[in-house]
């Protein structure tokens, strides 16, 4: 694939748009693109989709990993600063597959990105109580920082994983706990951090989150049978 950096990095944003309903097509597309020339911005944000495809859509810890690795090694003529983008998003992969997993030779900042990203994927694709434990050790991390770029980064992961929690067709005891959890954290983000667009969003997320949690089983569309409730 030889491409512009421009033609390659709009090619990486249809993958973006693609990514949700045809992960594993994807990763086909992943593959084609691993060795063709590229800048350092279009390195990172490969890397970041790679982490994401493999990671919290298929839970493919290893071969993410190995993609990264292998990404790493074809472009060795990368700055610095890239190739430690790229080591990153590896971190993350290790991390949702380890949640026990110790960052300590990473920056604080860089250790809470890591273990932020890492939240959804075990939630997702292991289950909520590695999610909640990463949950929680993000939240610590995130006190520690007390930044804009880190709260708005907390801000959009847990609206994203509040919105795939409510696509499930069930939740769990658990889950629903974890989802009302996360919504109310975001809806707090969101008020401190957004714009009224943002407020008015999170409110919603909150709401349907409520309503998740209180439907009760067997509810339907609610309605009675009028025939068998109501005499004519």
């Amino acid at each position: 694939m030889h491409l512009t950096d421009e033609a390659f990095r709009q090619s990486l944003l249809q993958d973006w748009k693609d990514h949700t309903k045809r992960p594993r097509e994807i990763i086909d597309r992943l593959g084609e693109k691993l060795s063709a020339p590229m800048s350092d911005a279009a390195l990172r944000e490969l890397s970041a989709l790679a982490c994401h495809v493999y990671g919290e859509h298929l839970g493919h810890w290893q071969a993410g990993t190995e993609y990264l690795e292998r990404l790493l090694a074809l472009h060795r003529d990368a700055s610095s600063d890239a190739k430690f983008r790229v080591e990153r998003q590896q971190a993350v992969l290790i991390k949702a597959a380890d949640c026990s997993r110790r960052l300590n030779d990473l920056r604080s900042s860089d250790r809470y990105y890591v273990t932020a990203l890492a939240m959804p994927a075990a939630t997702l694709q292991k289950s909520v109580e590695e999610g909640r434990l990463l949950y929680f050790e993000a939240l610590e991390l995130l006190d520690e920082l007390d930044s804009p770029e880190s709260r708005r980064l907390f801000s959009v992961v847990t609206a994203n994983l509040v919105c795939d929690l409510l696509d499930r067709d069930a939740l769990s005891a658990g889950e629903q706990q974890f989802l009302l959890i996360l919504a109310e954290k975001s809806h707090n983000l969101w008020t401190r951090e957004g714009d009224e667009s943002d407020r008015r969003r999170a409110v919603f997320r909150l709401i349907q989150s409520y309503q998740a949690c209180l439907r009760p089983e067997n509810y339907a569309t609610g309605r009675y049978p009028r025939y068998a409730w109501i005499k004519p």
